[in-house]
């Protein structure tokens, strides 16, 4: 029951160093993310590859994630979930790594709960300012009212930036305007240039090391803070935490399937399934590997931000409510529709297409990042 993701290595390895050569020729250092279920790679393969781009560091989900990242990787790691003093189970994993490997763990300090990072065994910390993403992170005055560091090592400012633009917009000075020759700048990039100035005052007075790290920003962007602190002759190296667009962002050189494991001829009105649903004028019913333990048919809640996007959740209720419902596997480019929802490791599917026979592969438009796969070809 083989659930697969296919790669093509030399296209994906080929995008990557595309993203790198990107934010590199922008004048920002890339830090890959690997976090989670590893993008769909498994987090050891994406190790891996960050070791064949020469990282020195990657950036992780949590705490729980550092055993295999240290393991598999063998530069610096960068936590992005805060130390959080209340999360006891947490602070027990944190004290288990850092007692062994302080030098390479980089902690996310949110709050001014400085002391329990420290005795925690902390060494290196990121300090992270608040963004309109509105999750974690230090206050302006929190940030100003710091009294010492004592013997912690500052790396530098972390900003975890929303995708989506923040709906207030701050109006920039007219001296930040023309520091971008008068062009507008965006509600993210004034959010971000309000966090440099700060720390700018920050690293003078503590004399920390005058360095960005920052999610979720393009390589325009990038260029455009570099020309306003060149303008303001602000000292800044910047680095960018990049995730989804680095692992993902070739979908041609990816492909998800799954095999046809058994074909039914079925009569006109049997049942079938879990759910003895009505087979109706279906003629064969197809069991293919992939099912709700891969992630198959699993989504992430979506906003329904716009009408096209309203309307397919429209459209998609209906088709459930008369027993339609299409299925991420396609065969020949048509999707298949499900018989009943997904079991466990296999999904049951409706097709009378006669070329379609066992150990046939159907491909599956699945999101990666919520998927687990069996079977990952192509990287070793």
């Amino acid at each position: 029951m083989t659930f697969s993701l296919k790669v093509d290595a030399e296209k994906f390895r080929s995008h990557l160093v595309s993203v790198m050569n990107g934010y590199a020729s922008a004048g920002a250092e890339l830090v890959p993310v690997i976090k989670g279920n590893g993008y769909g790679f498994g987090r050891d393969r994406l190790a891996a590859e960050a070791s064949r781009l020469g990282c020195n560091r990657i950036a992780i989900g949590t705490v729980w994630e550092l055993e295999q990242s240290l393991a598999d990787f063998a530069g610096e790691i960068l936590v992005l979930e805060p130390f959080n003093s209340s999360d006891k189970s947490a602070v027990n994993q944190w004290r288990k790594h850092l007692e062994h490997n302080s030098e390479r763990i980089i902690v996310t300090a949110s709050d001014l709960d400085l002391a329990s990072v420290r005795s925690a065994g902390a060494k290196n910390i990121y300090l992270e300012g608040k963004t309109s993403l509105s999750r974690f992170g230090l206050l302006h005055f929190d940030m100003q009212s710091i009294p010492n560091f004592n013997d912690l090592k500052v790396m530098g400012l972390s900003l975890h930036l929303p995708i989506a633009q923040p709906a207030i917009k701050v109006d920039p000075t007219t001296e930040i305007s023309s520091a971008f020759n008068g062009a507008n700048l965006s509600q993210s990039m004034t959010e971000v240039w309000n966090w440099i100035v700060l720390y700018e005052e920050l690293s003078s007075k503590f004399s920390l090391p005058k360095c960005i790290s920052i999610s979720h920003i393009s390589e325009k962007q990038i260029q455009a803070l570099k020309n306003m602190l060149q303008s303001y002759n602000f000292d800044l190296e910047i680095e960018v935490r990049i995730g989804t667009k680095l692992w993902l962002g070739e979908p041609n050189a990816l492909q998800a399937t799954g095999t046809v494991l058994q074909i039914h001829e079925v009569e006109h009105r049997q049942t079938v399934g879990y759910q003895q649903t009505d087979t109706g004028n279906n003629k064969r019913l197809l069991v293919v590997s992939g099912g709700t333990a891969h992630g198959v048919a699993m989504a992430a809640p979506s906003n329904a931000s716009s009408l096209r996007k309203r309307g397919i959740a429209i459209a998609e209720g209906i088709s459930q409510a008369i027993g339609k419902v299409r299925s991420p596997f396609s065969y020949h480019g048509k999707n298949l529709d499900f018989v009943e929802p997904p079991h466990m490791h296999v999904s049951m599917l409706w097709s009378d297409d006669p070329t379609l026979c066992v150990g046939a592969t159907l491909d599956c438009n699945v999101r990666n990042t919520t998927t687990s796969f069996d079977c990952v070809t192509g990287l070793d």
